[in-house]
């Protein structure tokens, strides 16, 4: 979706980068003129595949007006606690016509339901296990939940000075679930439940979103 809107003359904002992926799906350096990145987390000044990276406040954006031609969030606007103020210096810093791209959880899809409902500890506890990660990694970063459904980012978007509002919502396999035989099935009872009519869409695990400045 990102590459379809970028080309070798592209400035463009990894907003919540965090450290590197070593994906080449995700890395746009030496694509584009310009990988800015940004995130709480001071691991980013680490992240090698950013042209540059900053430390932010998780609202204020340390960017001039109409800097990017695109910024993209993927996995982030669940962690966001101020959703509102948070957009609008998105859409500040895109140039008319930019786009902001993200993935987020489904607030009403089980994992991510089930997420909003248990407190930090438990996820720090369970969530790496769940879902392969050695000891050695990140502890998961708190979530809000405060933007995860279609219709809440539509109403904040709008909120922020957004026009255009796009979004698909995909259920992909439960690899989360890979743990043990029995939840694996479920999930993958699941997934084909979800997928197999867009009456379901709502109920699917992750949305990828589309938010355009006019």
């Amino acid at each position: 979706m990102i590459r379809e809107h970028t080309n070798g003359d592209s400035r463009i904002l990894n907003l919540g980068a965090g450290p590197a992926t070593r994906d080449q799906t995700r890395i746009f350096k030496g694509e584009v003129a310009e990988v800015a990145g940004a995130d709480i987390d001071p691991l980013v000044l680490k992240n090698d595949e950013l042209d540059h990276a900053v430390v932010i406040d998780g609202v204020s954006l340390p960017f001039e007006s109409e800097r990017f031609d695109l910024v993209y969030s993927d996995f982030v606007l669940e962690h966001v606690e101020f959703p509102q103020p948070f957009l609008t210096e998105v859409r500040r810093i895109l140039r008319p016509g930019g786009s902001y791209f993200f993935r987020t959880p489904n607030l009403f899809h089980y994992v991510a339901l089930g997420s909003y409902l248990t407190p930090q500890w438990i996820h720090e506890r369970l969530a790496n296990p769940m879902r392969g990660l050695d000891s050695q990694a990140h502890d998961p970063w708190p979530t809000f939940y405060r933007a995860n459904t279609p219709g809440k980012i539509r109403r904040l978007a709008r909120r922020a000075g957004f026009t255009n509002a796009k979004f698909r919502l995909i259920e992909m396999e439960p690899s989360y679930l890979k743990f043990h035989a029995i939840p694996f099935f479920a999930g993958v009872a699941y997934e084909r439940l979800v997928n197999s009519t867009d009456i379901l869409a709502r109920f699917r695990g992750n949305i990828f979103g589309r938010l355009v400045r006019d």
